[in-house]
């Protein structure tokens, strides 16, 4: 089956579709340059790594998970403590810098919109793809 959506835009009419998988997989890339994504979505606020407890640091204290993102990113000066009051008080100055370190594939302007209208959800997403980055994408085990 495939699904088509209607949109309307600025009085111009836009009609997409979305492939099935088995469509998808013979089909070549729509363009060479496809921007990889994020490897969770901006709304799996408790996904891997991270979890709940990032969540729950990102709402609670956001700026110790700015600061963090800003210490692998290099961003702001001085490391954490730079992200901490940088990040807090420029956020979507700061995600639209720090994004495209994080994802080189992601864009300035969209990195400052996310931050804009959600960026308690934008900061879990760039900070969960910090630690996978950093930490290499967690493997499976073996079983023995």
């Amino acid at each position: 089956a495939q699904a088509i959506c209607d949109q309307v835009t600025r009085g111009r009419r836009h009609t997409c579709s979305v492939a099935t998988d088995s469509q998808a997989t013979n089909a070549p890339p729509s363009h060479p340059f496809t921007a990889m994504p994020f490897s969770t979505g901006l709304c799996e606020c408790c996904a891997a790594p991270g979890g709940c407890g990032l969540c729950v640091r990102t709402v609670c204290c956001p700026c110790t998970v700015l600061g963090d993102i800003n210490e692998y990113t290099k961003t702001c000066p001085c490391g954490f403590v730079g992200g901490c009051c940088c990040g807090t008080v420029l956020h979507p100055c700061f995600f639209a810098a720090a994004a495209p370190k994080v994802m080189p594939d992601e864009n300035a302007c969209k990195a400052c919109c996310c931050a804009s209208f959600c960026g308690t959800c934008y900061a879990m997403q760039v900070y969960r793809e910090v630690l996978i980055t950093k930490d290499g994408a967690p493997s499976q085990m073996e079983m023995k």
